[in-house]
């Protein structure tokens, strides 16, 4: 036992992210197109840290200001090998290929982390571009110093602007009879969305439109204002870490994004009343589809509660973004209800795991001893498929059994050594409850239930796959 004990508290490093860095062989320049080869495959739930490039040349850079030895290495050679490109201007890392990926999937794509590559932004327009550019006939290119331990921006002299890093494109292939398409309209791909909501700590939800989903990033801001109006942002260099999970229980026309805080739903048309119309009816499509409520309902509520906000107005088709708060939805269930499973080594090459499976379908698998996958990894079920297995619970009471069938309890009958153990806990609604399981307890009274309802979590949950 105290060896199982001391198995069992083995610390096993979490997964460390793939890395996927811009060279002339891996980045799509000014284009999204489902025919591109992927330059990386990756599993549904991995996590990829993607390195992007700033949109400018070199020799732009330094005739701003900055000096040669301040200018990427990597955007010299993209700009020095690269001739395949346009009909966009962007630097797109990529894409990636995400097994079982098809089209009418989505694409959850968790922005977990965002971090500045370099020390400065440049913001710039020039004849013909912009929102007003009949009044400003002219080019203009800034560079504007980025102060990462402050995270602040010097604009100019008494004007300092907080950094709120995002990626102004990211998306994935649009559908094969589309063909190259430039990357500077965001569309049905997502793409070119200019939507400074999308920080570290949201998620973005993409319609699939060819198999793999091939994902792509780039286009760098440290910072933004809605509209974008002069067409740049505060352009810069980044890096982000994103988790990348295939969801086959999600079927949507128009990318949505939730933040830890609001809902959102946006809409993409050259013409921005048509923008605005699309942003609305998508979010009554979601307060209706996922809040339940009736259309004239949603249609009233996102009268009073939700807030519409121009994405951007320079990049062909035009955004506009409606949000919603998650707090004026006091009566939902709690986001915390969830399931667990645990289970030990035993005396040979039981393996050693936990998985979680959270109420909005996320599973989360820990690997530790005896597992293919050491350390944490990712998947989905469904909201129904997470209903389904808390009715299993209801099936043996679960809440009314003991909390241990372990050695020197009198629920354990047997004490049979070498065996593994499993812990199951469910938390709904507020109540929680855990069962300790040692197998070496026999298989009269309830051990028998208890052991089908953890073999159908680690079946519902998909842990084989994890596993062998």
């Amino acid at each position: 036992m105290l060896i199982v004990l001391a198995l069992f508290a083995l610390s096993v490093p979490a997964q460390q992210p793939l890395q996927l860095k811009p060279t002339p062989k891996t980045v799509a320049w000014g284009y999204y197109d489902a025919a591109t080869p992927p330059v990386m495959r990756i599993k549904s739930g991995d996590t990829v840290e993607i390195q992007t490039l700033i949109t400018s040349s070199p020799t732009r850079l330094e005739g701003a200001g900055v000096k040669p030895q301040d200018v990427e290495q990597s955007l010299r050679d993209i700009y020095k090998e690269v001739t395949n490109k346009g009909p966009g201007g962007h630097i797109l890392t990529g894409p990636i290929f995400i097994e079982g990926a098809e089209p009418g999937d989505v694409l959850e794509v968790r922005i977990q982390q965002i971090k500045l590559a370099i020390p400065y932004a440049y913001n710039a327009f020039g004849p013909g571009r912009g929102f007003l550019p009949e009044d400003f006939p002219y080019p203009k290119m800034r560079i504007i110093p980025l102060d990462e331990k402050r995270m602040v921006a010097h604009f100019a002299d008494g004007i300092e602007i907080p950094l709120h890093p995002f990626f102004g494109s990211i998306g994935v292939a649009p559908p094969d009879v589309s063909g190259r398409i430039s990357s500077a309209p965001p569309w049905i791909h997502a793409g070119n969305l200019d939507n400074k909501e999308l920080v570290a700590g949201t998620i973005l939800f993409i319609p699939i439109h060819a198999r793999g989903a091939l994902f792509l990033a780039g286009d760098g801001h440290a910072g933004q204002g809605n509209g974008e109006v002069d067409i740049t942002a505060m352009e810069t260099s980044l890096i982000g870490t994103f988790q990348l999970i295939v969801r086959k229980d999600m079927h949507l026309k128009w990318p949505r994004a939730e933040t830890p805080t609001h809902f959102i739903t946006m809409g993409i048309h050259e013409d921005l009343n048509e923008a605005t119309k699309m942003a609305l009816r998508e979010m009554i499509d979601f307060l209706v589809n996922e809040k339940h409520l009736t259309r004239d309902d949603a249609y009233q509520l996102s009268s009073v509660a939700a807030d519409l906000d121009i994405t951007q107005l320079v990049d062909g088709n035009k955004g506009v973004h409606a949000m919603i708060p998650k707090s004026i939805f006091v009566g939902q269930k709690s986001s915390d209800d969830s399931i667990t499973l645990e289970r030990t080594v035993c005396f040979g090459t039981c393996p050693a795991y936990q998985v979680t499976i959270s109420s909005d379908g996320t599973v989360t698998f820990d690997g530790r001893q005896f597992t293919k996958m050491k350390g944490l990894a990712t998947g989905h079920i469904s909201a129904n498929d997470f209903r389904n297995l808390v009715a299993e619970f209801d099936k043996i009471n679960y809440f009314s059994l003991p909390d241990a069938y372990v050695p020197g309890t009198k629920e354990c009958p047997q004490r049979v050594t070498d065996m593994p153990s499993a812990s199951t806990s469910i938390h709904l609604n507020g109540k929680i409850k855990n069962v300790e399981h040692y197998y070496g307890c026999g298989n009269s009274g309830a051990l028998p239930k208890l052991t089908a309802l953890e073999n159908k979590i680690d079946e519902v949950a998909g842990t084989q796959k994890w596993i062998r």
